[in-house]
């Protein structure tokens, strides 16, 4: 022991001092600890509150989105209510099937444009207003695409039948772009044929891939529009996407009008929402379109 110790030692003072050294690390220590959990409830009370701001600004986006589709769900009773073609107005409009400002938007170019070629991808509570039409204006035609021959046997009670209405089965298939691997109907251009579509309604396949019990979804949904730029596109189109909020919806739209641009096509484009959203492209002629 050196002899400064020595002499603390023999006055007692070391073991004061070593005693008090003792305590002021240990409370060092505690003091450490606290700060270290002071950081992680600061930290926890941080994440917190992002999560609470992520809580409130998705419940906002929620509540205009419902604010919305009350509104286009009085706007499209009010415009339905004297149409000479759309006699049956009793839709199911709830849970995936298609929202006020779907139909709202559809019944619109149908009674504002007058296609006279129509092609729907997918099945559902549009079909129940382009077949009305159909039914109606006899020099128009319409083709529905649907993979579930099931629901097309059940759906197909509820509308009603002519030379001009063609529901065809299509199975799905996997496909890979942009090392990405998506989903389409199978052989689209066997139904399509030498067809030009001047309204296109976009609300199928599935968006997603079912893997181990869980859904993923696609980089680019819906795509078989793809195929039909430009030798199936009429010289006047609308192109509607359905679930255009999603990704991979939006993706795929991105690549139409990539296409639309190396085929010099101009257009225009408008979006519009409810619970869902829509977006639209449409030709020069069609410009009014954007204002609904």
């Amino acid at each position: 022991m050196p002899f400064s110790e020595k002499l603390l030692e023999k006055s007692n003072s070391y073991n004061h001092y070593k005693s008090k050294s003792l305590k002021l690390s240990k409370e060092n220590k505690e003091l450490k600890e606290k700060v270290k959990s002071l950081e992680k409830a600061n930290k926890d009370y941080k994440e917190d509150i992002e999560f609470l701001k992520e809580k409130i600004i998705k419940a906002e986006d929620y509540n205009r989105n419902i604010s919305n589709e009350i509104h286009y769900a009085l706007v499209f009773n009010d415009t339905i209510k004297e149409s000479e073609w759309l006699k049956e107005k009793n839709f199911s409009l709830i849970n995936a099937a298609a929202n006020y400002s779907l139909m709202y938007y559809v019944y619109r170019v149908l009674d504002e444009v007058k296609p006279k070629n129509i092609l729907e991808l997918g099945l559902g509570q549009t079909t129940r207003l382009t077949s009305q039409y159909a039914n109606h204006f006899k020099d128009s035609k319409l083709t529905v695409i649907e993979d579930d021959s099931d629901w097309i046997e059940t759906f197909s009670e509820k509308i009603e039948g002519s030379e001009n209405i063609r529901i065809v089965q299509r199975d799905i298939e996997k496909f890979e772009f942009n090392n990405s691997e998506n989903l389409r109907f199978k052989d689209l251009l066997d139904t399509v044929g030498d067809e030009k579509y001047d309204f296109i309604i976009i609300d199928a396949p599935h968006g997603y891939i079912r893997e181990k019990g869980k859904a993923r979804p696609l980089d680019y949904s819906r795509s078989n529009v793809w195929q039909l730029i430009p030798d199936h596109l009429a010289d006047d189109f609308v192109i509607i996407m359905d679930d255009y909020e999603r990704a991979g919806e939006q993706n795929t739209m991105e690549h139409v009008k990539e296409l639309l641009k190396e085929n010099k096509i101009f257009y225009y484009q408008h979006r519009n929402y409810g619970l869902k959203f829509q977006y639209a492209l449409f030709s020069k002629n069609y410009k009014f379109l954007a204002w609904y």
